[in-house]
């Protein structure tokens, strides 16, 4: 019954909801499924800036009073170690500040919090099933935590497709559609003129609401403290961007091995060869000209796949799912990719083998039956470990168990131990 609720849900959203109208559900099928714990240890988690995935401007913490954003001294407004729970929590602030309106917002938790990421995942997973769209942006887990009579920026377009789930309190959605633009002031509190024109959307725990990318809207939770997380959907993007980031880090690997004692006499004469036609531009251009016109269209186009692959198999959330400790694969195990991952592979320019999945991508020895397990692994096939092991060439074990080692750190792989005999 359950699954078949869910289906007939998804059906009816994606053919009357989906980046047509707003809707608001008092009891929802589709649930967060987040305990308060949960919740907790992913707000800490992020308040760490050690935690941040490396390249990652993720997460993003965000702390208003009075509507004023606060750009120090903002730790007392996430969890503490002496904070026993939720609730504990939420009193604690609001007590201090029983004075004042206040707002906590941390966007990007699913790159600190596997279980944040999961979810995120999840939802991007069934939307793209049902309504066959994948957000041209990025995707988006976070919470919005406070006691505010309007969101801080007032009525705002976020481009985002937004999901919304509430775990404490009450929280008021006002949302307006864009060609109503012209009637609804923006960026402003003061947006009571057109408050009767707006679909209110109520967010209470079990409820789910949801309003498609250009919407104007606010949020409201002016007597209590409403703890919402909400799943955004991103559909502005910069088609050049991912092009540009590849670049970017590969003139900053190639800057770095010119500036030490490993540049070679090749990488010297071609800044020289570029300084003799463009004097005038500065040292450092001079030097990224040279780098750019030493690489290789392998090159790039590696890094370019490896930067599409971090979306394409996180389903959207652009960043790797956050590691679990790392467990060598039992040598008699029986091993399969989870029926909701995406696994990828790319022989590289260097004769190396790529493996993509899970936001992350691994980079070994390349070997003829390391790259035909990975493409068995990836449409569906169990692996037997004893028996491929028994029939492979000695080289491609390790190689195999070091791809399978991060494979199940990234929870990318369902793993089932065969007993001793």
């Amino acid at each position: 019954m359950a699954d078949a609720e869910l289906d007939r849900f998804w059906k009816e959203f994606a053919s009357r909801n989906w980046e047509r109208e707003p809707l608001s559900l008092p009891s929802s099928p589709v649930r967060l499924g987040l305990a308060d714990w949960q919740l907790l240890r992913a707000l800490r988690l992020a308040a760490d800036p050690a935690n941040r995935p490396r390249g990652s401007s993720l997460p993003r913490i965000v702390v208003t009073v009075d509507g004023r954003t606060q750009p120090i001294d903002t730790g007392h407004f996430l969890p503490l170690p002496d904070d026993s729970g939720l609730d504990a929590y939420l009193a604690r602030v609001d007590t201090r500040m029983r004075k004042h309106e206040w707002s906590v917002a941390v966007s990007g938790l699913h790159a600190v919090d596997g279980v944040l990421w999961d979810r995120a995942k999840r939802l991007a997973d069934d939307v793209h099933r049902y309504t066959g769209s994948r957000a041209a942006g990025r995707v988006d887990i976070d919470t919005f935590i406070g006691r505010y009579t309007s969101t801080n920026v007032g009525v705002h377009v976020d481009h985002a497709g937004n999901f919304g789930f509430t775990l404490r309190g009450k929280k008021r959605l006002l949302t307006w559609p864009p060609e109503r633009g012209d009637q609804v002031p923006q960026h402003t509190a003061d947006y009571a003129s057109a408050r009767g024109l707006a679909d209110v959307l109520v967010g209470v725990p079990g409820a789910l609401t949801y309003f498609p990318s250009e919407q104007l809207h606010v949020g409201e939770s002016p007597d209590a403290v409403a703890v919402n997380v909400n799943i955004a959907f991103f559909t502005r993007s910069d088609p050049a961007a991912l092009v540009l980031e590849a670049v970017g880090g590969l003139l900053g690997r190639a800057r770095g091995d010119l500036a030490g004692s490993g540049a070679s006499a090749a990488s010297v004469a071609s800044v020289a060869s570029v300084a003799s036609v463009a004097g005038s531009i500065p040292a450092p251009a001079r030097a990224a000209l040279a780098t750019l016109a030493g690489l290789t269209g392998g090159e790039i186009a590696d890094v370019v796949w490896e930067h599409h692959m971090r979306t394409v198999t996180s389903g959207g959330l652009g960043v790797g799912r956050p590691a679990e400790a790392l467990v060598p694969v039992g040598r008699r195990a029986g091993v399969r990719k989870r029926t909701d991952v995406e696994l990828r592979q790319r022989l590289l320019a260097d004769g190396r083998r790529a493996v993509a999945t899970q936001g992350h991508t691994l980079k070994v020895a390349d070997h003829p039956q390391l790259a035909a397990a990975v493409t068995a692994l990836a449409e569906g096939d169990t692996l037997g470990l004893a028996d491929w092991e028994r029939r492979s060439d000695p080289a491609a074990v390790p190689l195999l168990h070091a791809v399978l080692l991060r494979l199940s750190s990234w929870r990318a792989l369902d793993v089932r131990e065969d007993p001793a005999p």
